[in-house]
């Protein structure tokens, strides 16, 4: 099952609550939702308390179907502005030479610091604040709003030629005599 699946799926679920399902439905799919919700929680328990693999929770939850179903039930192991900053590493390739940075996340807000490649193209550049915004509501669905601080590059330095500044002899000047 891919995630165009479980997207689909999830949406069918949806739709069926919002608009056919009655109320014993409605209550059948709580009841089902917090039962697995709970296996989930002992789950991740017995791996935290499991010795000599620090890391176990954090592989399972790697997982992008897990992740969101961890992250459903508050058990994700980690948290937001760890995911986000995990997930802006892998952008590199759509940033266009651009980085990004988590400056703070508080509550359901994100903020971050996009550094823009200097010279790059002013229309690609444009599109970098939509690809952060996707990335960070990947990682951390539970963010509802993101800021985005672009940072100004400084202009490039001015570089004059020793050449030009040094002083041609007298002797050598236009019309000077031989």
């Amino acid at each position: 099952m891919d995630d165009r699946d479980v997207t689909e799926r999830v949406r069918r679920v949806e739709a069926l609550l919002d608009g056919a399902a009655d109320g014993h439905a409605v209550e059948l799919a709580e009841a089902l939702l917090d039962l697995y919700g709970e296996v989930l929680s002992r789950i991740m328990a017995t791996v935290r308390a499991a010795p000599g693999d620090d890391g176990l929770p954090e592989r399972i939850a790697s997982d992008e179907l897990v992740a969101h179903l961890l992250l459903l039930h508050d058990l994700h192991p980690l948290d937001a502005p760890t995911r986000i900053a995990r997930a802006l590493p892998g952008l590199r390739g759509r940033l266009g030479g651009a980085s990004a940075e988590v400056v703070a996340v508080e509550g359901d807000l994100a903020r971050l610091r996009l550094r823009p490649r200097r010279g790059g193209c002013g229309s690609s550049a444009a599109a970098l604040p939509a690809i952060l915004e996707e990335a960070v509501r990947r990682a951390a669905p539970e963010i509802e709003r993101v800021e985005i601080d672009v940072e100004e590059s400084a202009p490039p330095p001015v570089v004059i030629p020793v050449e030009s500044l040094r002083r041609a002899p007298a002797r050598d000047r236009p019309g000077a005599p031989a």
